[in-house]
C-alpha cells in the first residue's frame, strides 16, 4: 500500500520532471529557431551579394553560360550552402552544391523533384535594370562553420545540462521536504485518531501551517469532546437506570420475603403497593424500550394528513379530567385550518408526554395553555405553557435521559417522558425547546411542513 509520503513525493517529482522536460524542449526549439532565422538571413544576404555578380556576368557576356557563371560564383560558395541558377523558364543553368558543380539528377537525389522544390522554395528573380535575366536560389546552413557559433551552442548545451541537473536536484529536495512534512503531519493525526479509537480521551491534536490539517485536527477535537460527553451521559444513564430499577425491585423483594417469613401480613393495601412498584418497573422498562426504538436508525415514521382541530379537540378531551382533578385552568387553541403531515400515533405520544409533564408539575389552581400555530414558512408549531418557573439546570437538562428536577426520585415518574418526546421530534426532523417565559414554563415544538 502506498503511503501519502510516497504519493506526494512521486507526484511532485514527476510534475517537476515534466516541467523540466517541457522547459528544456522549449529552450532547444528556441535555439533551433534562432539558427534557422540566422541561416535564412544569411541566405538573403548572399542573394543580395550574388545578384549583382550574376548581372555583371550577363552584361559582360550578353548571356548566362555555365563557363561564365561558374568562375564568378565559385569564390562565394562554401561547404554548407548551395547556389542554384535557373533561366527565365526556371530550367537549371548552374547548380553548385557545397562548392561543387552538380547535375540535376544529383540535386534531385537530395531534395526530390526539382520542380516541386522550386514550388516550396521560391527562387529570387535577378534583374538587369528592369529585365529578369534569371532566377537564383540560395540557402546557407553554415551557422556551425563559425567557431564562435560552435562555442555558443556548446555553452548552451552545457548550461542546459547543468541547469537540468540542478533543477532536478532542487525538485528532488523540495519534493522530499514537502512529502516528509505532510507525512509527519498525517502520521501524527493518524496516531491521535488511533489513540482516540483505543479509548484515550486526553489527546492533544497538534496544529500545523496547513488549513486542511488544522480543520481535521479541529474536527477530531470536537469529536473527542463529544465522545467524552456521550460517555459521561452513558455512565450517568446506566447509574440512573440501575437506581430506578434497584429501588422498586428491592422494595418488592424485601416485602415479599417478609410476607413469606410471616413478618408482614399480605394485606390488600400492601399488595396494592407492591403492584404499584411493579407497574413503576414495567413503565420504566417500557419507556426504555420505546426510547431505544425511537432513537434507532432503523426507525421510520409513517406520516399522514392530520386535521389540526380534531387533534386539539382530542387532547382537550383526554386531559380535561386530569386538569379538573387538580383544579387547573386548561386552554386549548388551534390557529391552523389546513391539515399537516406527521406520524399521528407518535405525535399524540410526544404532545401527551409534554402535557402530562405540565399537569404533573403545575401547582393547584394554575393554568395550562396548549396551542397549535403555523410559522410563516408553513411549519407546524406546538406550544405548551404552564404556570411556574424552572431552574436553569432543569431547563438545560430537561431532555436528558432519566433527568428529573426532583433529585429524591419519589414521585413515581420514569424521567424519560421528555427524552421520548425529543426522540419523536427528531424523527420528524423538528426541534423542541424549553424556557421560562413571564411566569410560565414554555415548551415549543416545531415540525417542518415537509416531514
Amino acid at each position: 500500500m502506498k503511503t501519502i509520503f510516497k504519493r506526494l513525493f512521486v507526484g511532485h517529482l514527476l510534475a517537476s520532471f515534466a516541467v523540466l522536460i517541457m522547459m528544456s524542449a522549449i529552450f532547444v526549439v528556441a535555439i533551433e529557431t534562432s539558427i534557422s532565422h540566422w541561416n535564412r538571413d544569411e541566405a538573403q544576404d548572399m542573394v543580395k551579394v550574388l545578384s549583382p555578380v550574376i548581372a555583371k556576368v550577363y552584361r559582360l557576356s550578353g548571356s548566362l553560360e555555365v563557363n561564365a557563371l561558374e568562375p564568378a560564383l565559385i569564390p562565394y560558395a562554401t561547404n554548407s550552402m548551395y547556389i542554384y541558377v535557373f533561366d527565365t523558364a526556371k530550367h537549371p543553368i548552374l547548380l553548385l552544391y557545397r562548392g561543387q558543380v552538380v547535375t540535376q539528377e544529383a540535386v534531385e537525389e537530395q531534395v526530390g523533384n526539382l520542380s516541386a522544390f522550386l514550388v516550396l522554395n521560391a527562387p529570387v528573380a535577378v534583374k538587369d535594370n528592369d529585365t529578369v535575366i534569371c532566377y537564383l536560389s540560395v540557402n546557407s546552413q553554415d551557422f556551425l562553420t563559425y567557431r564562435a557559433n560552435r562555442q555558443f551552442i556548446g555553452t548552451m548545451r552545457t548550461s542546459l545540462a547543468a541547469g537540468a541537473i540542478t533543477a532536478f536536484l532542487i525538485a528532488l529536495a523540495i519534493s522530499l521536504f514537502i512529502s516528509s512534512t505532510f507525512s509527519k503531519q498525517t502520521t501524527a493525526l493518524v496516531s491521535a485518531i488511533t489513540a482516540l479509537g483505543n479509548g484515550k480521551r486526553n489527546i492533544t491534536f497538534s496544529r500545523s501551517n496547513t488549513a486542511e490539517f488544522d480543520m481535521i485536527a479541529c474536527s477530531e477535537e470536537k469529536l473527542q469532546e463529544q465522545l467524552v460527553r456521550e460517555e459521561s451521559l452513558r455512565r450517568q444513564w446506566m447509574l440512573d437506570v440501575s437506581h430506578d430499577l434497584r429501588t422498586p425491585v428491592t422494595a418488592v423483594k424485601v416485602q415479599l420475603e417478609a410476607i413469606i417469613d410471616g413478618v408482614l401480613q399480605a394485606s390488600e393495601t400492601r399488595m396494592k403497593n407492591l403492584l404499584a412498584e411493579l407497574k413503576h418497573i414495567e413503565q420504566l422498562v417500557n419507556n426504555l424500550h420505546d426510547l431505544n426504538r425511537y432513537e434507532s436508525p432503523e426507525m421510520h415514521i409513517q406520516p399522514v394528513a392530520i386535521p389540526p382541530h380534531d387533534f386539539v379537540n382530542n387532547l382537550e378531551e383526554e386531559f380535561s379530567v386530569f386538569m379538573s382533578q387538580k383544579e387547573l385552568n386548561g386552554v386549548f387553541e388551534c390557529l391552523v385550518d389546513e391539515p399537516f403531515l406527521a406520524d399521528e400515533f407518535l405525535l399524540q405520544r410526544f404532545v401527551s408526554n409534554i402535557l402530562q409533564n405540565a399537569v404533573k408539575y403545575t401547582e393547584k389552581g394554575g393554568e395550562i395553555i396548549c396551542s397549535v400555530n403555523q410559522s410563516p414558512n408553513k411549519d407546524v408549531v406546538f406550544d405548551v405553557r404552564n404556570t411556574g418557573t424552572l431552574s436553569e439546570e432543569t431547563v438545560n437538562h430537561a431532555f436528558d435521559r432519566l433527568y428529573r428536577g426532583d433529585k429524591s426520585r419519589t414521585d413515581g415518574g420514569s424521567g424519560l417522558g421528555l427524552s421520548i418526546a425529543k426522540a419523536i421530534v427528531d424523527l420528524h426532523h423538528g426541534s423542541i425547546t424549553m424556557k421560562n417565559d413571564n411566569g410560565y414554563v414554555c415548551v415549543t415544538i416545531m415540525i417542518p411542513a415537509t416531514t
